[in-house]
């Protein structure tokens, strides 16, 4: 891969997207801390238009012509041992669902984290200590609130006053600094410590909140961003090869053929949740099996992930990681 000082697009998109998109948790905090009735209907929206679609947008790598040949030849670990995985997660489910809700959680968090480690070496590729960093605290923050879901909540979520005097003054710091991100030319180590502080604090809500869908929504949400507009920008950048300009790209078959697949991807996935979910609430041991098909899928996507953005691969580097960084221009 290129330089770690390279932009990922412009200083404003990679600071707000892809290092450090803190905008979502706070507004998310914001919302739900002070009109709890919409608490559900953020869950929701953000299950649906985040968390969904960018487990939907995995299957991309699928669709692409370019990546067929590489299936092919990797088939057994890309196809046929995720089904031997997933007829065992059923059998494990029939005995104790709980069993895997706790697997799922743990390969959550090793895929999330993952991801930050792998964000932060972006703009800038030394720091392999600092970033050990990014682990003690994910897996320590996931473990905590595993056992002891919402342990801090009591220290100010319960003073809105407080709770929002903070949360706006941080937005407030927030903007200043992704505003003034475009003026600042040598941004690598800004963006790399926002990246490190990212990862770290991916899993702390769970400190505070017993309700882990509130949890899951302000911490992972982040991932959620991050995900999406690497994938957006990837895909954007090798379609575009074929169209004339971003209209003609918009207008196109392919691209409304995809749009579609990822939001009917997310909204059937985001009901057999909610499904779940809700049969969940009505009963302590009884689960309804239409909640295990996300989980499922979403087990496959933390799996698969581990291989289609292994750059070490050469044709991923290819493929995915010669598309990820802006170009630089010719001197």
């Amino acid at each position: 891969m290129s330089s770690g000082s390279q932009q990922i697009l412009n200083n404003r998109f990679d600071l707000s997207l892809i290092y450090f998109p803190l905008w979502f948790p706070i507004i998310y905090l914001l919302t739900v801390t002070n009109v709890p009735s919409l608490a559900l209907l953020c869950f929701v929206f953000s299950l649906f238009l985040f968390a969904e679609t960018h487990f939907a947008s995995t299957w991309l790598f699928f669709f692409d012509d370019q990546n067929k040949y590489w299936i092919k030849q990797n088939i057994y670990k890309l196809i046929v041992l995720p089904i031997y995985f997933g007829i065992a997660i059923v059998g494990i489910w029939f005995f104790n669902p709980q069993v895997v809700l706790l697997l799922h959680y743990l390969a959550s968090g090793y895929h999330v984290t993952k991801q930050s480690i792998g964000i932060s070496k972006l703009p800038k590729n030394s720091g392999t200590n600092l970033r050990l960093i990014i682990y003690f605290f994910s897996f320590g923050f996931l473990a905590t609130g595993l056992i002891k879901p919402g342990i801090l909540g009591n220290l100010f979520l319960e003073n809105k006053l407080i709770l929002n005097s903070f949360l706006i003054t941080i937005f407030i710091l927030y903007l200043l600094l992704v505003f003034l991100s475009s003026k600042i030319k040598n941004i690598k180590n800004i963006n790399y410590f926002s990246s490190l502080i990212t990862g770290i604090i991916i899993y702390l809500p769970i400190l505070f909140f017993k309700d882990l869908s509130t949890a899951t929504a302000v911490g992972v949400g982040i991932h959620w961003i991050q995900y999406l507009s690497i994938i957006g920008l990837i895909y954007f950048r090798k379609t575009s090869i074929n169209h004339k300009n971003i209209k003609d790209l918009l207008n196109s078959f392919e691209f409304k053929s995809r749009f579609i697949f990822i939001l009917g991807y997310a909204l059937i996935m985001t009901i057999f949740a909610i499904i779940g979910v809700t049969s969940a609430n009505n009963s302590k041991n009884v689960f309804n099996y239409f909640y295990l098909i996300p989980i499922i899928f979403q087990l496959y996507h933390f799996y698969i992930d581990g291989f289609i953005w292994k750059f070490s691969d050469p044709h991923i580097r290819n493929s995915i990681g010669s598309f990820l960084l802006k170009k630089k221009k010719m001197a």
